[in-house]
């Protein structure tokens, strides 16, 4: 007789549910070393960030354990806090520093990673001819350091297409730039922001030909100033508007009407090529005034003006801004004048009224005489009589004269009479 215990079924249960436990938790290990990534040394690796603060960033790559990168290995900016450059939940690149298996350390640096995209990229700009961007960090003696992942040197003869007396302006800009010359034994870069400008404008100018047609109207930033016009930019290209397009009204100098870095519609009067110009004019992208007058003003209206200037036989009054009409000199005053001088100078604010109007021939004739009352001119005789001057005249009428000395015997016939 076997006297042997028998499990029972309840126990035979729970041995197959522990036998069972212990295969999955078996498996599930060996899956989890099997998709975990070896790791070694010099590895460069993609890992998600899940903490950071002042001494570092703890960076997820899918190691056994959470990788480290030390604050001084964030950067190539010094003295700048992990907390300002990256936060929780962005992804970087890493290259492992040092693997610890018996500890489960696993030291990495993100400054190392950066440093080597950076060799890729500016290789590869390099190689395909391509512009880049970077910041200026700082000015040295004879040029820019530039952060291209690394420090990037650019020559104060390369820092614009013309020279520049104050490298300072370009610290902590934005800067488009063309690699020179890539030695990553010596971790050296040079770089041209010259170049990069000077192919950027002729992009734009080339767009901008392509796109510009004769008779349209365009925006453009005033460039320069010169004694005979201004330079418009166009978009990479500049066009001239010359001194006598710039405004319907006389002016003396450009600067009368634009100033440099204005924005201007301009229409466009001619393009050539072959010779590199454009011509513009900034007038007549506005509505012309001489239409607007003859819309608004009629033969016998009466305006306001101001003398611009005097000719020979003729005043110029403007009456609205690139209006002028001319006052003939007979139609100065009521009484005859020799000069313009004589009656008007310049600046002066006069009445007149237009007695012709030629919308043809943009042209305006106006009067101020008619505008005037008849002059009387008086003058005392020893006998105490008034004669009155024909008017403009400059002597007596006989009619005057015989009134005068009838006036004249009926007073010293009173006279006798008294006596």
């Amino acid at each position: 007789m076997d006297n042997t215990q028998q499990p029972t079924p309840s126990e035979e249960v729970n041995a197959t549910a522990n036998e069972e436990n212990g295969q999955d938790m078996a498996q599930a290990l060996e899956e989890f070393e099997r998709d975990m990534k070896p790791i070694a040394k010099d590895d460069f690796l993609t890992g998600k960030v899940i903490r950071v603060d002042n001494d570092g960033i703890y960076v997820d790559v899918g190691y056994k354990t959470d990788g480290f990168v030390p604050a001084n290995q964030v950067s190539n900016a010094p003295d700048v806090s992990p907390m300002d450059l990256v936060k929780v939940g962005d992804e970087i690149n890493v290259v492992v520093q040092r693997v610890d298996e018996s500890e489960g350390n696993l030291l990495l640096s993100k400054r190392r990673a950066d440093n080597e995209a950076a060799w890729r990229r500016i290789t590869e700009a390099k190689d395909k001819k391509e512009i880049i961007t970077a910041t200026c960090t700082e000015t040295v003696k004879g040029g820019l350091i530039v952060d291209v992942g690394m420090r990037g040197f650019v020559p104060a003869s390369h820092a614009d297409v013309r020279p520049v007396r104050n490298l300072d302006v370009f610290v902590g800009e934005e800067l488009n730039l063309k690699v020179l010359e890539v030695d990553k034994n010596r971790h050296k870069v040079v770089l041209s922001r010259k170049q990069a400008e000077e192919e950027i404008r002729k992009q734009k100018k080339d767009e901008t030909l392509k796109n510009l047609a004769e008779g349209s109207i365009v925006t453009g930033t005033v460039a320069r100033l010169t004694p005979f016009g201004a330079f418009v930019n166009l978009g990479g290209v500049d066009g001239l508007v010359h001194i006598s397009e710039l405004s319907w009204s006389r002016i003396k100098q450009p600067s009368d009407v634009v100033q440099p870095g204005q924005k201007v519609d301009v229409l466009v009067l001619k393009i050539d090529p072959d010779a590199n110009r454009i011509s513009l004019s900034l007038r007549q992208a506005a509505p012309d005034p001489w239409l607007i007058a003859c819309d608004r003003y009629k033969v016998g209206d009466v305006v306001k003006g101001r003398i611009t200037r005097l000719a020979n036989k003729y005043a110029f009054i403007e009456i609205m801004p690139g209006v002028e009409g001319l006052i003939p000199v007979s139609e100065m005053d009521r009484s005859h004048v020799n000069r313009p001088s004589d009656v008007l100078k310049p600046d002066q604010e006069v009445e007149a009224e237009i007695i012709d109007l030629d919308r043809t021939r943009r042209r305006m004739t106006l009067s101020i005489k008619r505008l005037q009352q008849p002059a009387e001119r008086s003058s005392e005789k020893q006998s105490g009589g008034r004669i009155r001057h024909n008017e403009g005249g400059t002597g007596n009428s006989i009619a005057d004269i015989l009134a005068a000395k009838g006036s004249k015997v009926i007073s010293n016939a009173k006279e006798t009479e008294e006596d």
